[in-house]
C-alpha cells in the first residue's frame, strides 16, 4: 500500500549579519550627502555665481578707495573686498534650502529615510555635509576677494590676515555669518518643504526685515521697543558681528539711534536666528510622513 507523502517546504536561506563590517555610521552618512551635494549641478552653479559677484564687487569697491580715498587702514581695505559678501549669505543660504528640499520634491527622501532610518542621523548628517560644503566654498571666496583687493587696492597687504588682528577677524566673523546663514536655510528647507517658500522667507529676513524695521524705527520716533526690535535684525546682527571692536565704522548705525552691540550680544542674536529655524525643522524632519 503506498502512502502518499506530503510535500515538504523548500528550505529558505538563513541571513546571519557580518561581524566584520562595520554597519551604519555618522561618518558614512555625511560622506553619502557629501556625494549628493556635489552631484547637484545647482551646487556649481550657485558656487559659481557667488564666486563671480562677491569678486566683481570687491573689486570695484577696492578699485573705487584706491582712486577716491588715501590712507585708509587695513581693516577698512578689508571690509571693502567683503563687500559682496551679502550675496554669499543669499545664494549659499538658498542652496542651503534646496540642498534640503529636492528630496522632498523628487521623492528621494524615501531612499534614504530607507538606507538611514534614524531620521535624527540623517538630519544632522545632512546639515554637517552642508556645513562643510559652505565652509570650504566660503573659504575660497573669501581668499579670493582678499587677493583681488590686494592687486586692485594697492594699500592692502597680501599677508594683512596674519598680520593685522582686525583683518582677521573680519574674514573670520564673515565666514562664520555665511556658515550660520547656510544652516537658517536648511532649518527652513526642513521646516517648509518648499523651495520657493524657503528661499522667499530667508530673502525676507536677510534683506526685506531690515526695510521695515528701520520704517517702524522712523514712524515710531525712535521709541524703546522699536529700537530692540531693530536691533534683533539678522542684518543688522552680522553688520556687528562682523565690525572689529577697534573699527569706527561700526557708529554709521547711530544716526539711526541704533547704537552699538557687544560682541556677544550679536553672536547670541545670530545664534538664536539660526537654532530656531534649525531646531524645529529637526523636529518636523522627525515627526512628519514623507
Amino acid at each position: 500500500m503506498n502512502t502518499a507523502h506530503a510535500p515538504t517546504e523548500p528550505q529558505r536561506p538563513v541571513f546571519t549579519p557580518d561581524p566584520s563590517l562595520s554597519g551604519l555610521s555618522f561618518i558614512g552618512v555625511v560622506r553619502s550627502e557629501l556625494a549628493k551635494l556635489l552631484a547637484l549641478r545647482t551646487t556649481y552653479w550657485l558656487s559659481a555665481i557667488t564666486l563671480g559677484l562677491s569678486l566683481l564687487i570687491a573689486g570695484s569697491v577696492a578699485w573705487s578707495l584706491s582712486q577716491w580715498s588715501e590712507g585708509e587702514s587695513q581693516a577698512m581695505l578689508a571690509e571693502s573686498a567683503m563687500a559682496g559678501m551679502y550675496f554669499a549669505l543669499l545664494l549659499l543660504g538658498a542652496l542651503a534650502v534646496i540642498c534640503m528640499t529636492t528630496e522632498f520634491t523628487t521623492g528621494a527622501i524615501r531612499s534614504s529615510m530607507t538606507a538611514v532610518p534614524r531620521r535624527s542621523m540623517l538630519y544632522l548628517g545632512k546639515a554637517l555635509a552642508l556645513t562643510i560644503l559652505i565652509a570650504v566654498v566660503t573659504a575660497v571666496l573669501i581668499i579670493a576677494c582678499h587677493v583681488l583687493a590686494v592687486l586692485l587696492g594697492g594699500e592692502l597687504e597680501l599677508t594683512a590676515p596674519f598680520t593685522d588682528s582686525d583683518v582677521a577677524y573680519i574674514y573670520l566673523t564673515h565666514w562664520i555669518a555665511v556658515v550660520l546663514t547656510g544652516l537658517l536655510g536648511f532649518g527652513l528647507g526642513a521646516l517648509l518643504r518648499s523651495s520657493a517658500g524657503g528661499i522667499v522667507v530667508l530673502t525676507v529676513i536677510v534683506f526685506v526685515l531690515q526695510v521695515v524695521f528701520t520704517i517702524i524705527l522712523g514712524v515710531s520716533d525712535g521709541a524703546d521697543w522699536a529700537v530692540a526690535l531693530a536691533q534683533s535684525d539678522f542684518s543688522y546682527l552680522i553688520t556687528q558681528f562682523t565690525s572689529p571692536p577697534s573699527e569706527t565704522s561700526v557708529d554709521a548705525m547711530e544716526f539711526l539711534g541704533l547704537g552699538t552691540l557687544e560682541l556677544w550680544q550679536s553672536t547670541l542674536g545670530l545664534v538664536i536666528w539660526t537654532a530656531v529655524p534649525f531646531v524645529l525643522g529637526w523636529v518636523t524632519f522627525q515627526r512628519r510622513d514623507v
